[in-house]
């Protein structure tokens, strides 16, 4: 079950946000959602522990904030399977965008049909100038 208003939400694996070039051992599986507006990655917030010293002393909780991978639909030149012996292993999913070109690897050639069909299905239907429409229904 979808939890609206994602159009799709599923698990990938892909690089650090700043090194789109990372070696395979950097690459790490996540969730990624996809709505009317962008594929995006889903961060979680790492809270460290607060722990108190043998003197009292209690340390500073502190976050982790990483950024993500965010993916806007108006920005899609095209999407497509690839296979690249610079990506890890598996499903390689290339979203080439008018920044560049996003990889990621899907969990099983199955789900990258799948997320290739949301996204190819979310484009569309904003190259039509029907965004709105895919919205209101999604969220309804």
């Amino acid at each position: 079950m979808l939890h609206l208003p994602h159009l799709k939400e599923g698990n990938m694996t892909a690089p650090p946000v700043e090194n789109a070039i990372a070696l395979h051992r950097d690459w790490k599986r996540t969730e990624f959602f996809l709505n009317h507006e962008a594929l995006q990655q889903v961060i979680k917030v790492e809270q460290k522990q607060v722990s108190r010293s043998l003197s009292g002393t209690i340390a500073e909780v502190t976050n982790e904030e990483n950024s993500a991978i965010r993916v806007e639909i108006p920005d899609i030149v095209s999407v497509s399977s690839c296979a690249d012996l610079t990506l890890p292993p598996g499903a390689g999913l290339c979203i080439d965008t008018t920044h560049g070109p996003i990889f990621l690897i899907a969990n099983s050639w199955e789900s990258l049909n799948r997320w290739l069909d949301a996204i190819r299905l979310v484009y569309t239907i904003y190259a039509r100038g029907k965004t709105d429409v895919l919205a209101s229904i999604i969220t309804s």
